[in-house]
């Protein structure tokens, strides 16, 4: 695979840049609640189900928008897969485990974080990080569900596995 940099570096690697140190400012201010072990499942997860999407809606034979300057695999392509998407995912879970969720109260916060995402979306479009060719902003809180559905499966399992003596105390 051919890594390309970026065609011209303005707004979208700029905001790239900028969401990347916030996001990450933020993750890192949080207390500790995962272990190592548990971040690399969740970013590896986070890093196949963006590019997974990507694969499957971005490219031929849909093809409905573009990342970055153009549909090639650009260097600032990386920084949005590996280091933008994760910590956002890791401040979705921290929040999650934090408020013990459950019910009604984990449907809202599924709904509100994916309203979130298409509000960052949003930005992000404007700003020329997504270039839309046929994608609409109102089909995204639809996949953004789907995908945070997946995150919270893939939390319990992880936990589950890696925690069972906890899960027992819980439960008692």
């Amino acid at each position: 695979m051919i890594l390309y940099p970026p065609e011209r570096f303005d707004i979208n690697e700029w905001f790239t840049l900028i969401s990347l140190a916030v996001l990450l400012t933020v993750a890192i201010l949080l207390p500790k609640r995962f272990s190592p072990l548990s971040i690399i499942v969740y970013t590896v997860f986070t890093v196949f189900i963006s590019q997974t999407v990507d694969s499957l809606i971005a490219v031929k034979p849909f093809d409905l928008y573009d990342v970055n300057d153009s549909s090639k695999y650009e260097v600032m392509d990386i920084v949005i897969y590996y280091l933008n998407y994760p910590p956002f995912t890791y401040i979705f879970l921290w929040f999650y485990d934090k408020w013990k969720l459950k019910g009604i109260y984990r449907n809202l916060y599924i709904i509100g974080f994916s309203l979130i995402s298409v509000f960052f979306e949003w930005l992000a479009h404007l700003c020329h990080v997504f270039t839309y060719k046929g994608w609409k902003l109102w089909y995204s809180p639809f996949i953004y569900i789907v995908i945070f559905i997946s995150y919270i499966f893939v939390f319990h399992l992880t936990e589950n596995l890696l925690n069972p003596n906890q899960i027992k105390k819980s439960k008692a």
